[in-house]
């Protein structure tokens, strides 16, 4: 078996692990995991770890200038004062090509190495490059496909007439009163001068009505009305799909004279 050889085996790297929600932000499990990977590979190569950064809560597709953390590290090896760049995978880092292959000729440039844990140790010059970029390339295809699907589902539901988001927090007489303004020809701002003279508490408590809270109403009232549409069309379909009583014979039967 070949044994495997590092180039710079007392190099200082810096380990930088990203998660993309809050919820795993502050359950710090996929950031040290992400860490211990980056740990035992420095301890593979001999590398000398003297900082571990996260950036807790940001999107892969946040370019690394508008990452606080990503962008503390690279000024650092741009200084010199880190010599490798680890994550334990490619899309911790970048989840577009571009800004992906960017970071490599940024490294090459300035001097000092970048390396994720996901790339076969060995690849170096050309196949390094195409081997990540086809596996940025994978990544931003499935994001772009996730995204799809997502898209796809809000609009079925928006078709069903499902509301989407929070509750609503206005009430039924809060909402008549909209939709008598709105027959009546009213503006959004004539409704929320109505509303505030009335002194119909906004859903927030403020006293004040404006036109984008005044917006908001008006929406819920479009959503509802989907959605009794949607229902009454539902039960017609119901109602359609049952099938007359029958006779033996196969006829359906008449009711009595």
């Amino acid at each position: 078996m070949t044994e495997r050889t590092y180039a710079n085996p007392c190099a200082r790297a810096i380990s930088y692990a990203r998660v993309s929600t809050g919820a795993q932000a502050e359950s710090g499990l996929g950031t040290d995991a992400q860490h211990h990977a980056v740990d035992q590979e420095a301890a593979a190569r001999g590398w000398h770890v003297v900082k571990r950064i996260t950036d807790d809560a940001v999107s892969g597709t946040t370019p690394a200038q508008r990452r606080p953390q990503l962008r503390e590290a690279l000024e650092k090896l741009g200084r010199g004062d880190a010599d490798v760049l680890a994550a334990a995978r490619g899309d911790r880092l970048a989840r577009s090509v571009v800004e992906l292959l960017g970071l490599y000729e940024r490294a090459e440039a300035e001097g000092w190495e970048l390396v994720t844990l996901d790339a076969p140790a060995g690849l170096g010059g050309p196949e390094s490059r195409l081997f990540v970029g086809v596996r940025a390339l994978i990544a931003e295809f499935e994001a772009a496909m996730a995204r799809a699907r997502t898209t796809d589902a809000l609009h079925a539901a928006r078709l069903r007439g499902q509301r989407l988001g929070r509750p609503s927090r206005h009430s039924e007489a809060t909402k008549a009163l909209a939709a008598q303004l709105r027959e009546a020809g009213h503006s959004q701002a004539q409704t929320a001068t109505a509303l505030t003279q009335a002194s119909i508490p906004t859903p927030t408590g403020n006293t004040a009505w404006s036109r984008s809270s005044v917006a908001s109403l008006l929406r819920t009232l479009d959503h509802d009305a989907a959605a009794k549409a949607h229902r009454q069309a539902r039960q017609q379909r119901d109602i359609g799909t049952q099938s007359p009583p029958q006779h033996p014979g196969g006829e359906p039967a008449q009711e009595a004279a």
